[in-house]
């Protein structure tokens, strides 16, 4: 579990309690993690699409075109993390414009 992994997991977000992606973008004490939820749409806020069609995405273990929701860090802990599924990372140049687009420190 480091920064740019990618897992599946049950977690509470816009009111919904359906497994989802969640990008994990820095480690917090205490075994927590600071997480953005990733959607099929851009549902409220600030979103990133991550697009099938970039040359890196069949690194990031999702099926389809989907918006990360960067406009507020979720506390994640590892234990939900552990009982999810890691389904890849965000790489190459696809996490450098999502890096830059989001104001993130691409060296995670």
């Amino acid at each position: 579990m480091v920064p740019f992994d990618i897992y599946r997991i049950i977690l509470p977000w816009a009111g919904c309690n359906d497994p989802r992606p969640w990008l994990i973008i820095d480690v917090r004490p205490n075994e927590v993690f600071g997480c953005f939820p990733i959607a099929s749409q851009c549902y409220q806020g600030r979103c990133y699409k991550i697009d099938s069609s970039h040359e890196d995405f069949r690194g990031t273990g999702l099926t389809k075109t989907c918006h990360v929701h960067h406009g507020l860090v979720v506390e994640v802990s590892a234990k939900t993390l552990r009982a999810g599924k890691r389904l890849g990372r965000l790489e190459g140049s696809l996490r450098g414009h999502f890096c830059f687009a989001c104001g993130l420190d691409i060296a995670g």
